[in-house]
């Protein structure tokens, strides 16, 4: 069970820290909608990997990357990094597309999923995750991808929180190159974050890991980089957090994480008013 625990907890640590780090854009870019999408098609990233006998891991991934660029195109967003050009920005408000799509991938993803009778026992794992059933290798791919998820993000950091900032003024001195390779990288990160964070909180929550530790530091913060790391750290307290009220009141592990970091926020919030 020490074992158990302690796999459990380190690969949802790491996972929290960066998912407080990359959330910080998603809060601050307003996109939280967007990702919860992208996050509702990687279910249907399953049941293609499944479908064509390759990892579910590498079907999440190459879905929800796709997602990402898709959905970046929708009106709205696509609007706040310069003109679209886009002809459904007349006919569809950008939040009822991205709706539409990311549950249209939640609902095929289902029926694929119900056809197949060998993983039918795995689905609430895919939708609410199992990070107890982490074992050595995951733990080591978790390190590893959040290691180089996070270099990625001190790279794109500056083009990225100028374009976030002003995307007028960043298109208007560089032509908005840099800060087009930025912004499309940032999303292959968000949708990466999804893919590996399917295990531990699943598909239906992962999008909470993202959201809720910034928002949580947030009040406390003074500058950009103060509040990444204060996020992070958010994120990586949420696991063990949510792991022991998991083993104290004997219920799922993903969604105890994801109540932490809610009581995380909470406290967060009580706190900073307070103090004001």
């Amino acid at each position: 069970m020490d074992d158990l625990f302690w796999r459990a907890g380190m690969g949802a640590a790491v996972l929290g820290a960066v998912a407080g780090a990359i959330g910080c854009f998603v809060l601050w870019r307003r996109m939280a909608y967007l990702g919860a999408s992208i996050a509702h098609m990687a279910l249907l990233g399953v049941a293609l990997g499944l479908i064509f006998g390759i990892s579910p891991l590498i079907g999440v991934l190459a879905t929800s990357i796709v997602a990402a660029l898709l959905l970046a195109q929708a009106p709205g967003y696509a609007a706040q990094a310069g003109p679209s050009g886009n002809p459904l920005a007349a006919l569809i408000p950008a939040d009822t597309l991205i709706g539409i799509i990311g549950h249209a991938g939640l609902a095929l993803g289902f029926v694929l999923l119900a056809t197949m009778e060998t993983v039918r026992a795995d689905l609430l794992g895919y939708l609410f995750g199992d990070v107890l059933a982490l074992n050595d290798t995951d733990l080591v791919q978790i390190a590893v991808t959040g290691a180089l998820a996070i270099a990625i993000l001190v790279l794109i950091w500056r083009p990225l929180l100028a374009d976030t900032v002003s995307p007028d003024i960043v298109a208007a001195e560089t032509g908005g190159r840099w800060a087009f390779y930025a912004r499309g990288i940032f999303l292959a990160l968000v949708a990466g974050l999804i893919a590996f964070g399917l295990k531990i909180v699943g598909a239906l929550l992962i999008i909470a890991l993202i959201v809720i530790p910034p928002a949580a530091a947030r009040p406390f913060a003074k500058t950009p980089e103060g509040m990444a790391l204060l996020a992070a750290a958010f994120g990586a307290l949420a696991a063990p957090l949510g792991l022991w009220g998991a083993f104290a009141a004997d219920i799922p592990a993903g969604p105890a994480i994801v109540l932490a970091a809610s009581a995380l926020f909470l406290v967060s919030a009580g706190a900073a008013r307070l103090a004001r």
